[in-house]
């Protein structure tokens, strides 16, 4: 999931300075989970903005599991309120970049052919993983997965410095040289290795990462969904 914080509040008037009628649009995916986009702060954005002087024409609040990055579904629901959209000042998005343009690209300029300032109301801060609760980032989309070499712990992500051929000469009491409250990735790599009886995957060379597979932006065709 793509982790995220809500912007403060006084940035956001700073992106809305000079706009009166406001369009808010959230995601029922990874802004649900993290507290930025579900149905509560999408109204509890839109009552802010209207104890601002904003005019609020819509305050979209997709339901749980209706992800805005997901272009089908964000095509539909936006359609509902194309009057709204095409009166509006400006977008705020409470949602990833991701859903941002989606909503910026496909649907205003190419579906509606409308021409729209758009604004986000968070900070992406990564991919993560876990939950209910506590979320931590575990995977930079590499474009190459190795986890198999390394016991299922990525080093590229969870060492602080990304090595891939063994510890630094930092690590101390296993704890990481960058942050001493954090453990060691490579003694918990070697520690599952241990156990599984993989210990030898330790004397193999990793050879550096393919920075191509890396290059922005990326983009992947597949086929339809069939929605039921």
């Amino acid at each position: 999931m793509i982790g995220q914080t809500q912007k403060p509040i006084e940035e956001i008037l700073e992106y809305l300075e000079g706009k009166e009628k406001i369009v808010l649009v959230g995601c029922g995916g990874c802004a649900t989970v993290f507290h930025t986009g579900s149905e509560t702060e999408v109204k509890e954005m839109a009552k802010t903005l209207a104890k601002r002087g904003k005019q609020v024409l819509a305050a979209i609040a997709p339901p749980f599991r209706e992800f805005t990055c997901y272009l089908p579904w964000s095509k539909a629901r936006l359609n509902e309120y194309r009057k709204e959209i095409e009166e509006c000042d400006a977008i705020l998005m409470l949602s990833c970049g991701d859903g941002l343009q989606v909503v910026r690209e496909l649907i205003l300029e190419e579906e509606f052919d409308l021409v729209k300032p758009i604004y986000p109301g968070t900070n992406p801060i990564g991919h993560m993983g876990g939950g209910p609760t506590l979320f931590k980032e575990k995977c930079q989309q590499c474009g190459e997965c190795e986890l198999g070499k390394f016991a299922g712990i990525c080093p590229l992500t969870q060492c602080a410095k990304g090595l891939l051929n063994g510890p630094c000469g930092g690590s101390k009491d296993g704890k990481c040289e960058v942050d001493s409250e954090r453990d060691c990735a490579w003694i918990k790599i070697y520690e599952r290795l241990k156990s599984l009886g993989e210990l030898e995957k330790m004397k193999k060379i990793v050879g550096p990462k393919d920075r191509s597979k890396m290059t922005r932006p990326r983009e992947i065709e597949v086929a339809p969904l069939e929605m039921k």
